[in-house]
């Protein structure tokens, strides 16, 4: 919603006036998305409510309202999603569920779930006016992405932040129901840096579609520091930023110990630090663009009654040819996580992704970033200006066999499930390859649909937990609409 805020002052002339815009002070928003995706996918034996082929449906609609003043903005949107068709026989015993659908089903328990919540609600504080130009403080309920504090305003560069820096820990956009966080939002924001403070709870969503209730039992604080575009480097914006997460849920851990090795979180307190930087160049000439990014994280804290030590690195590089037809863009990516060799140590090793986005780094997700090597070529050409074609190659594997097989997408929900599965691997660390196309096409500025098609090929670790079928099918086509 960043681009709402912008708006202020008066309008121009009638005609350029925004779809929506009441007057000069109030503004009606609104955005329709739907989804049809059809799953193929590992099919475990022997198992019981083992259907793995199945396809569903998603619609979600929100509508909000905006008034601007010179002091403060106010906002609140409300959203109604329903997912239909719902595989129930699609949760296996013991592999658990068979792809999203089987998540859904689980998360409502319904083949066909649907609910109206409220989104966002909000107080934005400017202090312009009051001699504090750049601060912002933001009260309420909201929506937030770790790593776009601010905006270039360059599409290439933004975009590159919003799909690999952004979202890797703490994200609204989570599959089709999504999160927010109820909590405050301050900003600092110079022509030369901002400074963003954030404290927070999230709230349910991701597979519930019950997502009015916060998840009190999460706290949430963030802290970041960012060098804009060009300010100490050509071309070159860097991050610093803090992240603290505190888990006091009624719910069992996921690690490599035992279960019944593993307490409770609200006997045994699960309270993570995080602290990491990123660098991000885009350099463009009349032939092409260069870009290349660092990013990494160390984490310490208690794992319940384990002490936590655990990183995450990642190495990209791109060059995209501007003169040649269809533009092609061709990057290299390395991410690497740790993982846990030894659950007897009394140390939990394991990279934690706490809140990240759905399907931003795993368009087909039957992995997560946690304990996992991911090496992989992606190119992407444009064969118009309103048409995008994206093929990823993905090398995946364990980076220590000894730990688990980690999936999920974070907390969901106040109690239950922890928000995160673990398998054993049974010592073998060949996840395997993904292969991926992504087919966008932009009618309007308001409107645009996608065609994804993704194809699994499971290695030894897929084998080990499915003992069935290792490969995975996924296609999904979605639009959207905003006005």
């Amino acid at each position: 919603m960043g681009s709402i805020l912008q708006i202020s002052g008066t309008l121009g002339a009638e005609e350029l006036k925004p779809l929506g815009q009441i007057n000069q002070y109030m503004r009606i928003t609104g955005e329709l998305y739907g989804s049809y995706e059809t799953w193929n996918y590992f099919r475990p034996s022997p198992a019981i409510n083992d259907s793995n082929a199945y396809d569903l449906w998603a619609l979600r609609a929100r509508f909000g309202a905006l008034l601007t003043t010179s002091y403060v903005d106010a906002y609140a949107q409300a959203q109604y999603v329903g997912l239909y068709g719902l595989p129930d026989d699609a949760v296996a015993s013991p592999a658990g569920p068979l792809g999203l659908g089987g998540a859904y089903f689980l998360a409502n328990q319904s083949t066909n779930a649907s609910n109206v919540f409220l989104k966002q609600a909000y107080l934005n504080l400017k202090f312009n006016s009051v001699g504090a130009p750049g601060a912002f403080l933001k009260i309420g309920r909201f929506e937030f992405m770790d790593g776009m504090e601010y905006g270039t305003g360059i599409d290439k560069f933004d975009g590159l932040k919003r799909t690999r820096v952004a979202q890797r820990l703490v994200a609204s956009n989570v599959v089709h129901v999504g999160r927010s966080f109820d909590g405050f939002n301050a900003v600092y924001d110079q022509p030369a840096f901002n400074i963003t403070a954030t404290g927070m709870h999230p709230t349910q969503g991701g597979f519930t579609v019950q997502g009015q209730d916060e998840i009190g039992d999460i706290n949430l604080f963030y802290a970041a520091l960012t060098s804009k575009k060009d300010a100490l480097l050509p071309g070159t914006e860097g991050r610093l930023f803090y992240l603290n997460y505190d888990d006091k849920r009624n719910t069992q851990v996921v690690d490599n110990r035992p279960i019944n090795d593993r307490p409770q979180l609200n006997s045994q307190d699960l309270n993570i630090q995080t602290i990491g930087a990123h660098l991000l160049t885009l350099h463009q000439w009349d032939s092409g663009s260069i870009d290349a990014l660092l990013w990494g994280a160390y984490q310490f804290g208690n794992w319940t009654n384990q002490d936590h030590q655990a990183w995450a690195i990642a190495a990209e590089a791109g060059y995209q040819w501007t003169q040649l037809p269809v533009k092609p863009w061709l990057r290299a990516i390395y991410f690497l996580s740790s993982g846990d060799d030894n659950a007897k140590d009394g140390m939990h090793n394991t990279f934690f992704s706490m809140l990240p986005s759905g399907r931003a780094y795993a368009k087909l997700p039957f992995y997560n970033l946690m304990n996992l090597q991911d090496a992989f070529l992606q190119m992407t050409v444009s064969p118009t200006p309103a048409t995008k074609v994206t093929i990823d190659l993905h090398h995946l594997s364990l980076t220590n066999s000894g730990d688990l097989f980690y999936g999920g997408l974070g907390p969901t929900a106040s109690s239950g499930a922890f928000g995160y599965s673990g398998r054993p691997s049974d010592g073998k660390g060949d996840v395997g390859q993904l292969v991926d196309i992504s087919f966008t096409h932009t009618l309007t500025k308001k409107l645009s649909w996608r065609f994804y098609y993704g194809h699994a090929f499971g290695g030894s670790v897929i084998e080990n937990v499915y003992q069935g079928k290792k490969d995975a099918d996924m296609v999904y086509v979605d639009f959207n609409l905003i006005f």
